[in-house]
């Protein structure tokens, strides 16, 4: 009995190890061409349930592994303003869960939307297609701050932005930078090149799915994209 616990501790620790290298194996895919947060889903869903998902991440595990991850360090490093150090009183096991479901709150409306305009069923492989690639297209948002907030983190500073803002003040006034200064400034130049990216494969992302599934005039379904790019995008902002 007890080599059968340590056989299966062995592949639980071997399936970690693969799914966190798959992760910016994934991401990398998803920036590669943003119409693949819609077609991996599809493909996908037409395998078996026990083949899917093996040459790259499941949009849950990446959303586990890219927003639960970011949020959770955030309670840490993001100051006392931001919306997650505000949770208190979870386990946090609830609090993981809590923020699994905040992060893909538009996944989850975006995809009952148009599930309610194609007259499906939740209990369907169009929801769960449609979800996985509105879940897949959070990583344009979330995968920014993802870098920046473990950039920041082994340089031993937090992320609070008031506290940058002061740092940047007297920085200016004085007009000494350490390398440490000169550090954050390149990885935040960084965090801003590939958030700007990260909107614009966020915006083709979108207008993909929803051209796959909504079936009126382009000008209506350009009208929508933009809806849910700028919900999406409010949405990630207030949150982060």
């Amino acid at each position: 009995m007890f080599e059968k616990l340590i056989d299966s501790f062995e592949k639980l620790c071997l399936q970690i190890i693969i799914e966190i290298l798959l992760v910016p194996v994934t991401i990398f895919k998803l920036f590669q061409d943003p119409r693949r947060c819609y077609d991996f889903s599809v493909h996908e869903m037409e395998k078996e349930e026990t083949e899917r998902f093996h040459d790259y991440l499941s949009p849950i595990k990446l959303s586990v592994y890219t927003s639960v991850i970011v949020s959770v360090l955030l309670m840490d490093y993001g100051g006392e303003h931001n919306f997650l150090s505000k949770i208190k009183g979870l386990s946090m096991v609830e609090k993981a869960l809590f923020i699994f479901l905040t992060n893909n709150f538009t996944a989850v409306i975006f995809s009952v939307i148009l599930l309610w305009y194609k007259k499906e069923k939740v209990n369907t492989s169009a929801f769960r297609t449609l979800l996985f690639s509105f879940i897949y297209t959070t990583v344009y948002t979330s995968t920014p701050f993802f870098i920046l907030i473990f950039s920041v983190m082994f340089l031993g500073q937090t992320i609070d932005v008031q506290s940058y803002i002061d740092h940047i003040d007297k920085l200016s006034s004085s007009g000494t930078y350490s390398s440490r200064d000169k550090l954050f400034f390149i990885i935040f130049f960084l965090f801003i090149v590939i958030g700007i990216i990260g909107l614009v494969k966020l915006f083709k992302a979108l207008h993909h799915i929803l051209k796959e599934n909504f079936r009126y005039h382009p000008y209506v379904v350009w009208f929508f994209t933009l809806l849910f790019f700028i919900i999406q995008l409010y949405y990630a902002k207030g949150f982060i």
